[in-house]
């Protein structure tokens, strides 16, 4: 996925609304953030958070409203 298509006017209809709602309760402050794949946005290439945070100050938004 390129950064083009990343952001979109509206939500999409088909999104899981029980989730959406529940998403206030799955990770609260000092909370371990789990270790996902990520994908770069410029080089489409699979990257571990782990390995992002290693770099230097890393920060991640884990969710929208926007």
């Amino acid at each position: 996925m390129k950064a083009q298509g990343y952001n979109y006017p509206i939500f999409p209809p088909y999104d899981d609304v029980d989730a959406f709602a529940a998403w206030p309760e799955f990770l609260k402050a000092g909370h371990r953030a789990p270790d996902p794949q990520l994908i770069d946005l410029n080089s489409g290439a699979t990257v571990r958070l782990t390995e992002v945070t290693r770099v230097g100050l890393t920060v991640v938004e884990l969710g929208s409203l926007t």
